[in-house]
């Protein structure tokens, strides 16, 4: 529910102390994050130790969203337990939860298990985290974790180029294009070089004007004409409104 003063924040409080699952994740995640009114004035105040506890209380219940959010909590916030956090994302695991799979991977990687973490990746994908082929892709291209294989980096980059944008993050289509972008200009693996297909994904890549590394690399290679005016009148309407 949404929490817009403390009466509200006191009826969510209620809720989850007379054992609501999915009251006692909401308090959980906005003692983790804190929360304030449209005017500024703080409800919540953060606090990890609450947010933990009220998390275990919901995730003992079986709440998919706790258990994740423990696993993420207790391996990346302030009060780490990294085998506690192993625990509880393998319990959202078994659940069914595929992106769970993705943030045990992770875990693993960024305990330096890469090959462990290389074959989560994969679980994830399997069980439908689209979001993971990046990831994958990304340690065959640089061998991290596996073999390094650049038809494969690029096979599993290009799928995700052909999904359905709503599958995946904004970003991971955008970073996935910026890679092929690469491979194509690097003419590695057998992969073909071409220009103009690295062009065509890095302006795809950089459509907001906000991929940097994108933008840097077609100042370099040259942007097409298109994209050049659309930039300018962008830039030209900020102008206007900027005088009105």
């Amino acid at each position: 529910m949404s929490i817009n003063n403390k009466n509200e924040w006191q009826d969510l409080l209620v809720k989850a102390q007379q054992g609501d699952s999915d009251a006692q994740f909401e308090v959980g995640s906005y003692y983790e994050n804190g929360l304030k009114n449209t005017n500024g004035v703080i409800i919540v105040e953060s606090n990890q130790n609450k947010a933990i506890q009220w998390y275990e209380l919901s995730a003992q219940k079986g709440d998919v969203s706790s258990q994740i959010a423990l696993g993420n909590i207790l391996s990346s916030g302030e009060k780490r337990d990294i085998e506690t956090a192993i625990n509880w994302t393998k319990k959202a695991i078994e659940q069914g939860s595929a992106s769970a799979a993705h943030n045990l991977a992770t875990i693993y990687r960024d305990l330096g298990k890469l090959s462990v973490a290389f074959n989560w990746y994969n679980k994830a994908i399997e069980m439908g985290d689209l979001d993971s082929l990046l990831q994958v892709g990304l340690c065959y291209l640089f061998g991290i974790g596996t073999d390094q294989n650049f038809t494969k980096a690029y096979k599993s980059l290009k799928k995700i180029t052909v999904t359905e944008m709503e599958n995946i993050c904004q970003r991971t289509g955008e970073d996935a294009r910026y890679w092929l972008a690469i491979l194509h200009l690097l003419n590695i693996g057998g992969i073909d070089k071409s220009v103009s297909q690295a062009r065509k994904y890095l302006e795809i890549a950089n459509k907001d004007f906000d991929h940097e590394q994108a933008n840097e690399l077609l100042n370099i290679i040259g942007k097409s004409e298109l994209k050049i005016f659309s930039k300018d009148i962008n830039c030209s309407l900020e102008n206007l409104n900027g005088l009105t």
